[in-house]
């Protein structure tokens, strides 16, 4: 008989000759793919290029927390730093700690909650999230700019003494965003939850010390749309189901219009207008001189934003349920105006005068004049846009049109002034001899700082690109670095740059558990000869001056007692520190 092209069937309970296949491990999740087999964090082979291990990745935002392993393209899990966010706040700590929710306006009592915060999430990190040990893994923390040295010293206390982890590195968020994006230099803005932030980086060095920030970024959005949809939304209660007739609609309160309600009105309608008009002052000129107020009560700016932007719009109104909780109500509804879908974001890029805030525009211009002449041309054509909130859509379009009208001259600029000022200068003249101008020219000089402080800027205007343009300029006018940048989403850039820098372990320097706990032992014994020396202090000039070291504020010193030939310049408020701090060396 001739062979059979099919292969016999296994007889019940003899050997197996086919290969086993490998069943996925992971479980799809709505929104997010897995790969088919174990993950390599899991497997015990050699999997990275340069090592046997993998890294933990942690980008610890103040709201947003992305956790994963070094070599994947992607964290295994993001959620939000605060579980309950409409109980507990949606920040896990705050650029002044005084002000986070629960610590009562105490500073102190902030900087441990947000210790006790750290501690929690970081097991449920590794316990629930990661699964592994952390005993065994060495970690990489994703760190911002200007991110608090007493935030980076908790997160490494709680990985360190609670943990036990073998090492940690605090890398820059800007230079992975760059990595993440095949480039080493660049110009990083990072539009984050509590801060936005411009940081130049060259050759793979941020240049902190150059870096600017801005409070406009995520929470600034929320406290808008919150505050408009307060004023002019329109809100219809759950009615009874025995009811058919619609009740009439309210203005939302407070309890309506909660944090998860406001994130997906973000997500789901909001845009920002790619088209600049100049449409005005944002605020009102006419206000009284009163104390200020909250942007939720501020019943004047928020009348003239509806008069400034309503009449111009073009977009639909959209309604979105809210649910009625336990009552077992139907939901009800809340019509949000189309005006306010496209505008809301306009607190990005205007300028706070009263506030003292800049917008996106206006950091990113400032902060290319603090840099070099001949790195500008360099920085401005290789922009970098990361950070969650700019995956809004329009954000980045509408930042590159903010910028080319900022690096153009105003159209009622004087020609003649322009004229007298470029005009040669005249040897004979005595003040031009004297290296001096006159009077007029300086006047002009000085007129058009005030009125165009970027003119030294106008001639890079045809070099700026952003990398990440979801919609670069085409045609003669179009640069080779607009939009060329992996399509990476905004928010995950600096995570994926830290993945990356894992596998190939160019990460920043990494601090080991031996070399913490000498640096904690010498801090502490530091502390008890500051301590000493601070009490003999006290004695010294409560006996010699009446004077009690209690009654100087924070930061004052001592400078008219003199101790042994030498001034004391002791200062209240001393407080060593284990973790590096770029701050101290600039």
């Amino acid at each position: 008989m001739a062979a059979s092209a099919v292969p016999p069937r296994l007889s019940e309970g003899g050997p197996s000759t086919l290969t086993p296949v490998k069943r996925p491990t992971f479980v799809d999740t709505p929104g997010r793919s897995r790969p088919s087999g174990a993950s390599p964090a899991y497997s015990s082979r050699k999997h990275s290029l340069y090592g046997i291990e993998d890294r933990v990745v942690l980008d610890l935002g103040s709201r947003v927390w992305k956790v994963g392993f070094s070599g994947e393209t992607e964290p295994r899990a993001v959620f939000w730093a605060q579980g309950d966010r409409d109980e507990d706040g949606s920040e896990i700590w705050d650029l002044d700690m005084s002000k986070l929710q629960g610590c009562r306006g105490d500073r102190r009592e902030g900087r441990r909650l947000v210790g006790v915060r750290l501690v929690r999430k970081l097991r449920d990190v590794f316990n629930k999230h990661l699964m592994s040990d952390p005993k065994l893994r060495k970690v990489i923390v994703v760190e911002n700019t200007f991110l608090p040295i007493a935030v980076k010293e908790m997160i490494a206390q709680a990985l360190f003494e609670n943990l036990k982890i073998p090492s940690l590195a605090f890398t820059s968020s800007s230079l992975l965003s760059l990595a993440a994006s095949g480039r080493i230099t660049g110009l990083v803005i990072d539009i984050g939850w509590l801060e936005t932030t411009v940081t130049p980086v060259y050759y793979s060095r941020p240049l902190c010390h150059l870096a600017r920030s801005t409070p406009l970024a995520g929470r600034a959005l929320h406290r808008r749309l919150r505050a408009l949809l307060h004023h002019h939304g329109s809100y219809y209660p759950p009615s009874p189901s025995s009811s058919s007739a619609r009740p009439h609609p309210v203005r939302p309160s407070r309890d309506v219009l909660k944090d998860q309600l406001i994130e997906r009105i973000i997500t789901e309608a909001c845009f920002v207008v790619p088209a600049l008009a100049r449409l005005g002052p944002s605020r009102p000129t006419d206000r009284p001189s009163d104390p200020p107020v909250e942007e939720m009560d501020d019943v004047l700016l928020m009348d003239s934003l509806k008069s400034r932007y309503q009449m111009a719009s073009v977009a639909k109104d959209l309604t979105f349920s809210v649910p009625a909780g336990s009552s077992g109500l139907p939901p009800g509804e809340l019509v949000v105006p189309g005006w306010i879908r496209e505008r809301a974001a306009e607190v990005l890029f205007d300028d706070d005068d009263e506030g003292e805030s800049d917008g996106l525009a206006t950091i990113v211009l400032q902060s290319i004049l603090k840099l070099p002449v001949d790195l500008r041309p360099l920085l401005i054509s290789t922009i970098l846009v990361a950070g969650g909130t700019s995956s809004l859509s329009g954000l980045i379009q509408r930042l590159r049109i903010s910028l080319l009208s900022l690096l153009r001259p105003p159209p009622d600029s004087s020609r003649t002034d322009n004229m007298e000022v470029d005009q040669p200068v005249n040897p004979l003249r005595l003040d031009s001899i004297a290296g001096t101008e006159s009077p007029k020219v300086d006047s002009i000089r000085g007129r058009r700082r005030n009125l165009e402080p970027y003119s030294s800027l106008y001639p890079l205007a045809s070099k700026l690109a952003i990398l990440n343009d979801p919609s670069p300029m085409e045609g003669e006018g179009a640069l080779k670095n607009a939009g060329v940048a992996p399509k990476w989403t905004p928010g995950l850039l600096s995570w994926v740059g830290a993945s990356l820098a894992g596998v190939l372990k160019t990460s920043g320097p990494a601090m080991l558990l031996e070399d913490y706990e000498t640096r904690l032992s010498t801090s502490a014994s530091r502390g008890q000869v500051y301590r000493q020396e601070l009490e003999e202090t006290r004695a010294e000039l409560a006996a010699s001056f009446g004077l009690s070291l209690d009654e100087l504020r924070p930061g004052e010193a001592v400078n008219d007692v003199k101790r042994e030939n030498e001034y004391l310049r002791r200062k209240r408020g001393w407080r060593d520190s284990v973790i590096d701090d770029w701050t101290r060396g600039v």
